[in-house]
Formats: C-alpha cells, sequence, structure tokens
C-alpha cells in the first residue's frame, strides 16, 4: 500500500464514521432528513473521488452507484422510504470491506460484482417504487423488469442514466430560473470542500512525536544535572544566581514537555465514533433494540492508550448487549423501554481519566456466576463463603468463565472479559463492575492520561533502584510479624491486611538479587493492583515520588518479564520501571517451573 493510499485510508475512516453518525439517527427515528442527506452526498462523492485518485477504483465505482440514488434523495426526485437507512448502513459497511480488500490487495471480483449488483438492485426497488407514483414530481420512467440496462466497461449494471440525467436536468433548469433574481448561494457540497481545504491540522508520525518528547526528556535529565552541579559552587552568589536561572530553564522545559504531551493527546470522541455502529449491529445479530450515547467526548487521552482502549470497550459493550440487556419481550414484561440503553462517559479525575460503560439491563446474576466458578475450580465453595457481592461480581473477568448456555460468535467461550481486563492492566490501568439486579451493570476504567509520561515511587532492593507506577499503588507498610504467614511447606508467604489474604512477591527472589532483608516484617510492603488481584510487593525501602519520562525497553532493547519500561535519572543512572501485571505472570512461570 503506498503512502497515498494510506493517508486517504485515514481519511475515509472519518468519513465513514461520519456516515454512520447519521445513519444510526436516521435508522432510530426512520427518517433522513435534508441536512443529513446532503452530507452523506458529500461523503460519497469525497470517497468516491479520493478513492479513484489513489487507485481503489472498485471502492470509487461502488460510491458512485451510491451517490446516484443519494442524488435523487437530495433533488428531491424521490422521497425517504421506511428501510432507506439500515440498507444505507449496509451499503457503507461494504464499502469498508471493499476498501480493506483493495488496500491489501486481496480482491475477489467475482465476489465484487455481486457486492455491487445487489447494491443497484436494492437502489432501484427504492426508486422504482417512488417512479410508479409513490413520490410526487417523479422525474423520468425506471427500466421496467425485464428491459436492458446499461453497464460498464466490467459489465456491472448501472442505474438507468435518462433517469439521472432527467434529474438533474431538471435542477439545472429550475437553479438557470431563478439566478437572475435570487442568486443562488453557493452549492453546499463545494462550500464544505472549500472548507476542509482550509484545515489548521496535519498529520503526524507518532514516531516523530515521541522522538521529539525524548528529546525533551533528555533535557529534564540534563537540567537536573545542572542543578546538582550548581549545589556543589562554593560562591553562595554564584550558587543562587545558577539556582535562579535553572528554576528558570526547569519552568520553560516543563511548559515544552506539557506542549509536546499535548501534540500525543486525542479527544475521547475519536473512540466514541465507531462505538455506536458497533452496539447497533451486535444487537441486530441478538435479536434485541438497544441504542448507545456517550458523553465527554471532548477529554483527552494518549494516542498509544486509545490504541490499547479499543478492543476492550468493545469487549465490554459486546458483553453488555448479550448477557445485560434483555430482548424487547423480556424488558415490556418488567416495565422497561424496550429498546435497551448503554451509555459510555469519560471524566478527567486527579491526573487519571475515568470511564464508565453502564447498562440498564438484567445485571449480574451472582448466583450463577459463582456456581459457574466453582463448577469450572475457579474458586471453593468456601471461599464463595466469605466473598462480598463485589468480589463475586468481579468473577466475570476470570479466565475461561461464562454464563452462556451456548457458543455463538458472540460469547460463549469465557475470553472477551478476561482480555479486556489484562489490556487495561497493560496500560496501567484497573477496572472495576458493579451490579444491581433487575437494575443494571455499571463498568468503570480508570487509567492514566498518559503512558510517556508516569508519576512513579522510589524502591530498592539490595543495591537496586527501580520505579513502580504510583496509579497501582494501594497502601504500604511495615507489617508486624502476626501478619505474616506461610503456606504448610513454605512455598509462598501471605499478609493478613484487615481480614484479607495478601500474596506476597519477593523482588530480590524475582531478580535474583541479594536484599538487605530476607524477612518482610524487617522491610516494606507495598500493596498494589496487578489486574483483577492485590499483591503485596516486598522491597527493602521506598523513597520519594517524582514524574519520569518513559522508555520503551523494547525498542532499545528487548522484551523483559515484569518491566515496563527504563527511565535516566539526574545523575544520569538507568532505572527500570516496574510493570505489576507482568511481575506476577513472572512469579506465576517461576513457580511453576520450580513446581516441574
Amino acid at each position: 500500500m503506498t503512502e497515498y493510499q494510506a493517508l486517504f485510508m485515514e481519511e475515509a475512516n472519518e468519513l465513514f464514521a461520519n456516515a454512520y453518525d447519521r445513519l444510526l439517527v436516521a435508522e432510530e427515528n426512520d427518517y433522513l432528513d435534508s441536512e443529513a442527506i446532503a452530507e452523506l452526498f458529500r461523503i460519497l462523492h469525497t470517497i468516491k473521488g479520493g478513492g479513484g485518485s489513489v487507485d481503489f477504483d472498485r471502492l470509487s465505482r461502488y460510491a458512485h452507484s451510491l451517490e446516484n440514488m443519494l442524488s435523487l434523495l437530495r433533488d428531491g426526485k424521490i422521497a425517504y422510504k421506511s428501510g432507506m437507512a439500515e440498507f444505507l448502513l449496509d451499503s457503507f459497511d461494504q464499502m469498508q470491506e471493499i476498501l480493506k480488500a483493495e488496500s491489501q490487495n486481496r480482491v475477489d471480483n467475482s465476489e465484487y460484482a455481486i457486492k455491487l449488483e445487489r447494491l443497484e438492485r436494492k437502489a432501484r426497488e427504492f426508486i422504482d417504487g417512488f417512479i410508479d407514483g409513490d413520490a410526487p414530481e417523479a422525474g423520468g420512467k425506471s427500466a421496467q423488469k425485464g428491459e436492458s440496462q446499461e453497464t460498464d466497461d466490467d459489465g456491472f449494471a448501472l442505474f438507468d442514466p435518462a433517469q439521472i440525467e432527467a434529474a438533474q436536468n431538471e435542477r439545472a433548469t429550475e437553479a438557470a430560473a431563478d439566478a437572475s433574481d435570487n442568486p443562488a448561494p453557493p452549492d453546499p457540497v463545494e462550500y464544505s470542500y472549500a472548507e476542509r481545504g482550509k484545515s489548521a491540522s496535519i498529520r503526524v508520525d507518532l514516531d516523530k512525536i515521541d522522538l521529539l518528547l525524548n528529546r525533551v526528556g533528555e533535557l529534564v535529565i540534563t537540567n537536573s544535572t545542572l542543578t546538582r552541579f550548581a549545589e556543589r559552587l562554593e560562591s553562595r552568589a554564584d550558587r543562587d544566581e545558577m539556582s535562579e536561572r535553572l528554576a528558570q530553564l526547569t519552568r520553560h522545559i516543563r511548559d515544552l514537555q506539557d506542549a509536546v504531551m499535548g501534540v500525543r493527546m486525542i479527544a475521547m470522541e475519536h473512540i466514541y465514533a465507531k462505538l455506536p455502529k458497533i452496539a447497533r449491529d451486535v444487537a441486530k445479530k441478538l435479536g434485541k433494540r438497544a441504542r448507545l450515547v456517550h458523553s465527554g467526548g471532548g477529554v483527552e487521552i494518549d494516542k498509544m492508550i486509545i490504541e490499547g482502549l479499543n478492543d476492550p470497550l468493545m469487549h465490554i459493550i459486546r458483553n453488555a448487549l448479550d448477557h445485560g440487556i434483555e430482548s424487547p419481550h423480556e424488558r415490556e414484561a418488567v416495565g422497561k423501554n424496550p429498546v435497551g440503553l448503554i451509555s459510555v462517559s469519560a471524566t478527567q479525575e486527579n491526573g487519571q481519566i475515568v470511564i464508565t460503560i453502564a447498562d440498564d439491563g438484567r445485571g449480574i446474576d451472582t448466583l450463577k456466576v459463582v456456581s459457574k466458578a466453582i463448577e469450572y475450580k475457579l474458586i471453593s465453595a468456601k471461599q464463595a463463603s466469605t466473598m462480598s457481592d463485589d468480589e463475586k461480581n468481579d468473577l466475570v473477568f476470570a479466565a475461561g468463565l461464562t454464563t452462556a448456555d451456548a457458543v455463538t460468535d458472540i460469547s460463549g467461550r469465557g475470553v472477551g472479559m478476561d482480555v479486556a481486563r489484562n489490556n487495561i492492566a497493560k496500560l496501567g490501568g484497573v477496572v472495576r463492575v458493579k451490579s444491581q439486579k433487575g437494575v443494571g451493570t455499571s463498568v468503570t476504567i480508570t487509567l492514566p492520561l498518559t503512558l510517556a509520561i508516569l508519576d512513579g515511587l522510589n524502591v530498592e532492593v539490595g543495591d537496586h533502584r527501580y520505579i513502580l507506577p504510583l496509579s497501582s499503588v494501594v497502601e504500604s507498610l511495615q507489617p508486624r510479624q502476626s501478619m505474616i504467614q506461610a503456606n504448610g511447606d513454605g512455598s509462598k508467604t501471605t499478609l493478613m491486611l484487615r481480614d484479607s489474604f495478601i500474596p506476597i512477591l519477593e523482588l530480590y527472589s524475582l531478580f535474583n538479587i541479594k536484599p538487605k532483608y530476607a524477612d518482610p516484617s524487617s522491610g516494606m510492603l507495598i500493596v498494589v493492583r496487578a489486574g483483577g488481584e492485590r499483591i503485596a510487593l516486598f522491597v527493602d525501602s521506598f523513597g520519594a515520588q517524582q514524574q519520569v519520562v518513559v522508555k520503551s525497553l523494547e525498542k532499545n532493547f528487548r522484551r523483559v518479564s515484569g518491566i515496563g519500561g527504563a527511565t535516566v535519572q539526574g545523575d544520569g543512572e538507568v532505572v527500570l520501571i516496574l510493570d505489576p501485571l507482568g511481575l506476577v505472570e513472572k512469579e506465576r512461570e517461576t513457580r511453576q517451573t520450580r513446581t516441574r
């Protein structure tokens, strides 16, 4: 795929999202207003022209064929008819499939011919009905069954050209008649193109922004080094003057850092654009009725986090539709609106983003969830008897657990919610679920605003220093000996904290480091959240909090289990950033290896 084709695909996906927004509203209201029709026509015109200019000829031809029908609708030659919005939604889906196939150079001409023939047959059904008398002032006569149709070079059928020409001629005649007395305003479609040409935005490769951010990070390190140097100056006057200048430099660097980070940030509305269409398609498959609303589209989040958030959000929404939202009949039977509601909201709180996905469905059947968890041996009956309702609800994220009675292409394999939770954990976030039977369920995701810079806690193990992401820290303590309990075989120790047993993970053991303290009661325990569980990290000590610039370990070295990245301190020391979820996985692998 060429560079120009890649740029066109980005623009086309934005155009598809805009079209879906319009059509989902039209499908719900069963009506297309003139503004929506003009916008859809503009979108098709842009896709047709842009696709042709980058050699996506089949996409261009398909868009042109659909544009012909929109032209008649826009010019009042036919009127909106029930089912037209659904037809247009399906047609835009087909266009996305054609675009994907052409971009990957795997076009099946016979399959494409079927898509185009189906489009034009269905479009003719709408047009023929109005030409036969359903629409006022129908222009021209449609081709009758059995009559020949004009075809293009590949033999694919096109709309009756006489019909299209008649509509265009009539529109031109009307415009000419009014031109002398009432000059017409600029055509809305052309005006839109002119406005697009004035756009003040440009597309920038994320790697270039990362490079710029790394340079800012190096400035921070150099500034920190100079500050240390200034503290060693003998003359108090020199020291004070140097400190003043460095304080000013620090402010400028922080402003620059914030500005560069702002370039990486993307509004949540970019991820929202896909969700209503996904909800509509899944609900339709399930034979349910539901609509998705969203708020907080202006909240900004790091582009890398948005990319990692796509799949978890889709899993959670699909799960809400499949397991939460009832069928229209069930909802009416309990006095609910037959159309289910899913709301997605985003807010920014204390340097984090909080995303809530709530539905007004049946809620989680905790008895069924717990029963399945016991059946799959994920928990014991004794454990279940001591669990709170929130802990029971959290079982929906357990790997392999499903309450579906049958496996479908939407659910039933017990992996969706587990994958969602783990992906969110990899982004440095946590997920919580609350539910009330018969009322609904809400899933709350808390994430850092960016992965490029994080607030961390300095921890020490032996002669080594690490950074622990502050967003994962729950609390820290120096435990009493009575709070530490060992398994019968001595293979694992746990912390008893407020009637909860939290596994203790020894960093020195994982990284093969000689510690200062081998007894947890002599060192420090830091309780962190890792995915859906809490663990207590055993370290020698911890120090101050600090903001650090994250550098990828995979790009500069290789992936290391339990390590999420690295940063450079003011004294030039490279310090590794811990990944709590990776540490749990590493400890589990180590334990399994020892057992074998």
